[in-house]
């Protein structure tokens, strides 16, 4: 029985194949701009948290006002005043900025000291990493190596400043293997932030303190925030900007989905009122006549969402590589599942009506009709 049910809802769904495809068309558009959205904010969100959670530390002091991180600043007074505080082991600064480097106008640029601390997790593949006291050296990653040919002991042009590559390096996250890292003093003199720098990362001694050094730090510091690595993305207004668009989009796909959901949906029963005249009159109850209508409606949405999710991830990533972004956008399960959700509601919502009103069909009147 379930067999001839599942059949009979694919007949029904493909009996006008014109129409049918052009609503999951539609669907699949619709689906395509919320994946390829909700991508892109996952994406760099897990970037940014993978970039700041590795770097080590418990938590990042930043400019409490800054709409992105590139753009925050914080001084060296707030970085020795943090260094006195009881209970924090040690402080490093760290300067997230974009500079052009050959024919690439924005390559993620960041600066550092070079201490172990800083650098054991950038993994030298060629050459060697940067040693305290370098200048006019500088290590790149194996993503921007390979796309643009630079070697160990290439010269690149930085803001009109010669630096020669003494290594290269790699750490598993393209948002740092697409950029370059340049000692934290040369960064402050090319892009005039003398004595300032992106954030400040803290350790604490005593793990438990974390959250009460953090409250202190935000008490006494009332201009910048203490975050942890998971909440600095959320403080990304460009970030947070992509993901309003994302849920704007979807409520958008969720209606208008719905509505061609329901237009389809309509016009097929109108053209089936005799065919469920019929059944009803062979002893189709209503749950049942409205329970295949809905399946048609979810059969169309789902189809239409797989091929929006299959077409996203494809799209994403070929500009992604195209554009030589330095930012992995995987398909994960969660995004699947929301992509999935929402192209279940628009069925839901879409064939509700329809599968109502088929429902209500007097058995008489549905088998007189012409």
């Amino acid at each position: 029985m379930k067999e001839r049910v599942f059949g009979m809802t694919l007949k029904s769904v493909f009996r006008r194949k014109m129409r049918s495809g052009l609503t999951v068309l539609g669907i699949a558009i619709g689906i395509m701009l919320v994946t390829a959205l909700l991508m892109v904010s996952t994406g760099l969100e897990a970037q940014f948290k993978r970039v700041i959670e590795e770097g080590g530390g418990d938590f990042v002091v930043m400019e409490k006002n800054a709409p992105d991180l590139m753009l925050s600043r914080v001084d060296s007074t707030t970085q020795q005043a943090l260094e006195q505080m009881e209970g924090i082991s040690w402080v490093s600064g760290m300067i997230f900025t974009t500079a052009q480097i050959g024919d690439r106008s924005y390559i993620m640029t960041f600066g550092m000291e070079a201490t172990e601390r800083n650098l054991q997790r950038f993994k030298i593949t060629q050459g060697r990493t940067l040693n305290q006291g370098d200048t006019g050296k500088v290590i790149i990653g194996r993503m921007i190596s390979v796309q643009e040919g630079y070697q160990v002991g290439d010269a690149l042009k930085i803001k009109g400043n010669s630096f020669d590559v003494v290594g290269i390096y790699e750490t598993g996250a393209s948002f740092e293997d697409g950029g370059v890292i340049i000692p934290l003093s040369e960064v402050q003199t090319l892009f005039d932030m003398k004595n300032q720098v992106s954030l400040l990362r803290v350790k604490v001694e005593d793990s438990n303190n974390v959250d009460v050094i953090r409250d202190e730090v935000e008490s006494k510091f009332s201009r910048f925030m203490a975050l942890k690595s998971t909440e600095v993305a959320s403080k990304q207004e460009d970030l947070q900007l992509i993901t309003s668009i994302s849920a704007l989009i979807s409520l958008i796909a969720i209606v208008v989905g719905s509505i061609i959901v329901m237009n389809t949906m309509i016009m097929s029963i109108m053209e089936r009122t005799r065919e469920i005249g019929i059944l009803r009159a062979v002893g189709w109850k209503k749950r049942k006549i409205l329970s295949m209508v809905l399946k048609e409606s979810l059969a169309i949405s789902i189809i239409g969402g797989i091929i929006g999710i299959v077409i996203a991830a494809g799209l994403v990533n070929a500009l992604a590589e195209a554009a030589q972004l330095p930012v992995d956008l995987p398909v994960t399960a969660d995004l699947v599942v929301s992509a999935f959700v929402i192209a279940v509601i628009l069925g839901v919502l879409g064939g509700f009506y329809p599968a109502w009103r088929a429902s209500r069909m007097s058995p008489m009147e549905a088998l007189s009709h012409e």
